[in-house]
This record gives C-alpha cells, structure tokens and sequence, in this order.
C-alpha cells in the first residue's frame, strides 16, 4: 500500500511538473511573441530640385536672416554617414521625388549629377517627381521624346530603384525600369515600399503620351498587391501634405508616408487617420536638402499576429556649416560645377543683406531685358530669380542659379495705364513686387510702350500679345552684367543637355 501510495505520489509529482513546465514554456513564448519587435531608420529627403552644391538660404521656421553653407551633397554625405553610425536599427536612405530641375546644373545635366551624388551617398530608393518629367523645359519642353528619353537616362544611370505606380504609357505599361514598389527585408520584417506621384504632371507638354492615375485609386490597387509580399507597407510620394494627407484618409494598410511636392517643413511628424481609424504618420523634410529628416519607427506583433506600427519619431536634421563636407563627394560636384565657375562679369555693388540682394537682382534683371532687346521698359518681379547676386564678380553658375531655364526673353506691347494697374497690384503671390526700368512718376498712361519680361512673368500676369524676340535670358544677362557688346555664352553651352555625360560616366 505503501508502494502504491508512493507510486502515486510520484506520479502527480511528475504531472504538476509537467504542467509547470508547460505553464513557463506557454509564458516565456507569450512573452517573447509579445515582446518582438523591429526597429528601423528612414533617412529621407525631398525636392533637392539640383542643389548639388551648398548654398545660402533662408529656413524662415528657424531664422529670419540668410545662412549660407546650406545643403549640398558633400555635407549631406558626412550627415548621412553620421547618423548611420549612431543608428541602433536597420537604415534606409530615400529620397520623395525632384531630384532636379530648377537647380543651377539642371539644363546642363538633366540630373545626371544628381544621380551621380545619390549612387555615391548610397540611396535606397527614390519617387519620382513631377519635376522628373520636365528634365526638358522652359523653351524646349514642347519635345516630349526628348524629355522621357531624358528621364530614361536619369533611371538606367541610378544604382537604386525608382518608384510610381501610377503612371502607365499608351499600352498600358508602367514607366520603362520604373517600380510600382520595391521590398526589403528588415530582420524578420519584410517591407513593402510603393510609390505614387502627382497627378499635376499629367498636364505637361513632356508628358504627352503617358497616362496618370489618381494616387488614391492606384493606392487600392496596389497596396494589396505590396502587401502579398510584405507585412507591411509604407508610400514614397510626391503628392504634397495635402495629397499625404488624402491618401491616408482614403486607404486602408499603410503604415507611413514619406512625402515630397509641397516644400513643407514638417518638424513634427502629422499623424493621420486611415480608413480603420489608424493612425499613419506623415514626414516631409522642407526643400533643396536644407535638412535630412531622420524617421525612427519600431514595428511589433504578438506570436503569429500581423506586423503593426507601434511607434514613430520623426526630425529634421540640419544641412549646415557645422557639418564638414565629405572629401569625395566634394570632389565630384567640383568636377560637375567646375565648366560653369566661369567669370562673365560683374556689379558696381552688392546689397548688404537678402531683401536688398532679391531687389537688386531684379532691378538687374530688368535692365537687362531692356538692353537686350530694346524694349521702352524692362519688367522683373522680385520672387521670380531663383536666387539672388552675392558677390561682384558674377560667375556663369551664378547666373544659372538665377536663371535655370532655357527661355527666351519676351515682349509686348502695354499701356502706361496698364503698366501703373500692374503695380497697384503688388505684391503678389508667387510674384512679389514688379521692379521696372521706368520710374513709376514718369509713366505716361496714355502711352503704349514695349515691353520686355521673361515668360512666366506673362502668364502669371495675364498678359497678351506677348512676342519672343529671340534673346536667351541667360545670354541676356551675361552680355548685361559683361558690359555692351560682351559675347556672351556660345550656342552650344545653351544647349540642353550640353554637359550629359555618357552612361557609363554616371556613379560615384
């Protein structure tokens, strides 16, 4: 009986045991499905729109003077650098769209150098922008052949994959070595990123032939289909804040959105609502690589559950002085602004500070419209120049900078009376303060004079009977600040895409 007892005993010894050890094992595996997570970085910039090179600028949410030592790829390669080594995640390096145009190399490059910078910085992905579209503009944006065959040569040049997945051609085929999105894999996270871009593009002269669908539309298209090869799912857009914001509220399934196309400074991350009431965050880092926005996220789920986004934070990181410019990189965008660091001529005087800078560039500007073409009056308003004279030695970069398009000046003819209604209107948006080469107490109403502008002064201004007198803006100048009779830059220096390099020119 005692055996028995014994035997007994032991045997629910055994179970409890047994049970206990069943109970920790259940624990532990409840606790460790509870407890993982991963974490990632996403470095991310927006509408570079050329700024290769540092530059001087006015961040007017932090200050309300000019710095300058602003931006540019050698100081953004030292930053990146940085925080990757300080980066206790995973890191990816994305950039939202307009990469170039605008910038002061755009015409001659078509991008290439941008492409160039962002294979050395070692760019994960990049959306593309409207801007990307219109790598041919100003006078020669009518040729959409050569503005997609443009574009062509910006994508086959990238070491990393472009991004849309709204934008087909005739035959109903996404963009030649385009991807709807791209998946990477994260620790155990596999995540999907997809691209979407503006639908304002589909407007251009550039983009004839191409078709564009509304971003929210093509969101429930695709995101379903990202999400049959990842757990989760983040866009790379060009829409704008606004458009972010759209996209989040009408879809179901993203985890994040990593914006561009609005130039807005988001130093505090938006978080916005899906259609099942999640919360998706928005981040935007400002314009011309100002700052690198630096996104922290952490991803969780319980045992065999759905990933989820448990966490976000997000900054921008200034693009400064105090950040010394990588030697490399340096070296490569010397060698792309090198042809243009050339003296065309020079200013009498320099204003002492940024409002003074803008108004003399424009007050130049005019002059030189009017000395190029005759004209009784030169127009310019002073939030047309792209940037501003600095020095008295003006360089051919800086008059790109200025001027980044190829375009002719134009004329036409305008009533004192007209010309007086104009000013009574300033300033205005997008246009700022006309500054004309006529004293405004010595217009005569009556009089009809001729007129000499750029174009997109024309159509912002809704004037008529604009003509094309034939003269190159940049030429203008040149031949301006040079003195009369000056040459002037060569026909084949205007040409677009006069410094492309080869393909197999392109990288780091």
């Amino acid at each position: 009986m005692q055996d028995s007892d014994h035997r007994l005993s032991l045997g629910r010894a055994r179970l409890a045991l047994v049970a206990a050890l069943s109970l920790t094992a259940a624990l532990a595996t409840a606790m460790g499905a509870a407890a993982e997570t991963q974490d990632l970085v996403i470095l991310h910039d927006n509408d570079l729109h050329g700024h290769l090179h540092s530059f001087c600028y006015v961040e007017t949410g932090v200050r309300s003077t000019e710095a300058c030592g602003v931006g540019g790829a050698a100081r953004r390669a030292t930053l990146i650098a940085i925080l990757r080594r300080k980066a206790r995640a995973p890191v990816l390096l994305i950039d939202a769209g307009d990469t170039s145009t605008r910038g002061p190399l755009a015409t001659r490059y078509e991008g290439l150098d941008e492409v160039a910078a962002m294979n050395a910085l070692g760019y994960d992905m990049a959306a593309v922008g409207n801007n990307e579209f219109k790598l041919r503009d100003g006078l020669d944006k009518g040729d959409a052949p050569a503005a997609q065959a443009a574009l062509q040569r910006l994508i086959a040049g990238s070491k990393f994959p472009w991004l849309c997945a709204n934008v087909t051609d005739d035959n109903g085929q996404l963009l030649a070595g385009v991807k709807p999105f791209v998946v990477r894999k994260v620790g155990r996270l596999r995540i999907a990123f997809l691209g979407l871009t503006t639908l304002k593009s589909a407007h251009y002269a550039q983009t004839k032939g191409l078709h564009f669908q509304d971003p929210v539309e093509a969101a429930a298209v695709w995101i379903p289909k990202a999400r049959a090869e990842a757990d989760v799912v983040i866009a790379v857009t060009h829409l704008g804040v606004d458009g972010d914001q759209r996209l989040a509220h009408q879809t179901h399934g993203l985890s994040a959105i990593v914006g561009g196309d609005s130039h807005t400074f988001l130093y505090q991350e938006l978080n916005e609502p899906d259609l099942d009431g999640k919360r998706v965050p928005i981040v935007q880092d400002g314009e011309f690589g100002a700052n690198l926005g630096e996104l922290k996220l952490r991803f969780s789920r319980s045992g065999d559950g759905p990933w989820m986004l448990a966490d976000s934070n997000d900054r921008l990181v200034p693009v400064n002085q105090t950040v010394r410019p990588n030697p490399r990189v340096a070296a490569m965008v010397e060698g792309y602004t090198a042809p243009l660091e050339v003296r065309v001529g020079a200013l009498p005087q320099i204003a002492a500070d940024a409002e003074g800078r803008k108004r003399q560039t424009a007050d130049v500007l005019a002059a030189a419209w009017r000395s190029a073409t005759g004209a009784d009056v030169g127009v310019e308003p002073d939030e047309a120049p792209y940037d501003a004279f600095r020095t008295l030695v003006v360089t051919r970069y800086q008059v790109r900078a200025i001027l980044p398009f190829h375009e002719d000046v134009i004329t036409a003819p305008l009533t004192g009376a007209a010309l007086q209604a104009l000013l009574a209107a300033n300033p205005r948006p997008f246009v700022g303060a006309l500054h004309l080469t006529l004293r405004t107490e010595d217009i005569d109403p009556a009089r009809t004079y001729n007129v000499a502008m750029v174009n997109a002064v024309t159509e912002l201004l809704g004037i008529a009977g604009a003509h094309d007198s034939g003269v190159e803006t940049r030429a203008a100048l040149e031949r301006f600040v040079a003195g009369t009779g000056a040459a002037g830059p060569t026909a084949t220096d205007l040409r677009p895409g006069a410094g492309v390099p080869s393909p197999s020119q392109v990288g780091p």
